[in-house]
């Protein structure tokens, strides 16, 4: 039981923050590279990257990135530039900002790509009009961006909180849930209990379990796009 618990916790901060950051920071970059400038397309292309690469390989690549030993980050930044001799990936809450950090760097293209989708299914009129009427930026993007963004800014939070729930691969990858049980979200207990304990029976509950809560999640979400 105490470690169902902690397996809930985890999964809600490892969700909670995944979700937002990847999608704050993709409406950002999509609002930023929405605007006309040289390099754009290049930029663009660059940013959806990480979309190419499989989660099993983006989580083996962060967890050498990170090493102590030879990783750019754990061995030659953290220890010159900050002077921190420590392994990230060691200690529990390094672990679990680090597998956030590897989810984020994965996911947020995503977002960016559904996001300014809907930027530029704006009207460009729309700004027209309110530039005419004496509208600022911000008032643009409050009054005209955010509403007509919104409903699809829902459904990009609705799949962006259920891959992240559900996300196996890269913490897998990076920690297996460890050091001791500071990265094991509910995908990896189900896999420790049914893979390691052998319980069938009780994975398979657990399934049905995070179901359930991946579908009143996803209908708090609906509800509030459709209000």
């Amino acid at each position: 039981m105490p470690e169902f618990i902690n397996s809930i916790i985890v999964s809600i901060i490892y969700t909670s923050l995944s979700t937002i950051l990847s999608f704050l920071i993709g409406l950002g970059l999509a609002l930023l590279l929405n605007e006309e400038f040289k390099g754009r397309n290049l930029i663009r292309t660059l940013i959806v990257i990480p979309l190419a690469i499989p989660a099993v390989v983006a989580g083996f690549s962060w967890k050498f990135i990170l090493s102590s030993e030879v990783g750019i980050i754990g061995a030659y930044l953290l220890r010159y530039l900050l002077n921190l001799n420590v392994a990230p990936l060691a200690y529990p809450t390094l672990a679990l900002g680090c597998v956030i950090l590897a989810d984020i760097w994965a996911k947020t293209p995503l977002m960016f790509l559904i996001l300014l989708a809907g930027l530029q299914a704006i009207p460009k009129d729309l700004y027209d009009a309110a530039k005419v009427d004496g509208g600022t930026s911000w008032k643009n993007f409050r009054y005209i961006t955010l509403p007509l963004l919104r409903p699809l800014a829902i459904i990009a939070l609705i799949i962006r909180v259920i891959d992240a729930f559900n996300s196996f691969d890269i913490i897998f990858c990076m920690t297996k849930g460890g050091p001791g049980t500071a990265t094991q979200t509910l995908p990896l207990l189900g896999w420790k209990i049914g893979f390691l304990y052998y319980n069938i029976g009780e994975a398979a509950a657990l399934a049905v379990l995070m179901i359930f809560m991946i579908i009143i999640l996803s209908n708090v979400l609906i509800r509030y796009a459709i209000r």
